[in-house]
């Protein structure tokens, strides 16, 4: 059965999911150092006191590295979680999800992603 479809760079849902129930990881190599690379599929996170990051740059089928940003209605959220003694980021639902929504989470606080700059048109 298939829960959820990537398309393009966004992940939408193929079934309906209740409030707070998981849909899927964020799956890739998890670090104990910070990376010396580009952050774009980097998912940086602290765990019982300690740092820890996990590149997803490399494009390896998982979904959680495509979901996308909305800091105004995001619709999941990302949990630590400990699977066999090691950190695992989850997301779960934020409230009910209807078939076909695209799930997206807020990336966080800051200026520092360009698409959240609101364009303003003054007619002169």
């Amino acid at each position: 059965m298939i829960l959820l479809i990537c398309e393009g760079r966004g992940v939408f849902t193929k079934k309906e999911f209740g409030q707070n129930e998981f849909l899927l990881p964020y799956e890739g190599e998890l670090l104990e150092k910070e990376p010396d690379v580009d952050d774009t599929y980097i998912f940086e996170f602290t765990f019982k006191g300690k740092p820890f990051w996990v590149d997803a740059s490399k494009e390896d089928g998982s979904f959680g590295r495509l979901l996308n940003d909305d800091h105004i209605h995001p619709n999941c959220r990302p949990k630590v979680m400990e699977i066999d003694e090691k950190p695992v980021i989850c997301f779960f639902s934020l409230r009910p999800l209807s078939s076909n929504t695209e799930l997206v989470y807020d990336y966080g606080p800051g200026n520092i992603y360009p698409w959240r700059g609101k364009v303003v048109t003054h007619y002169h």
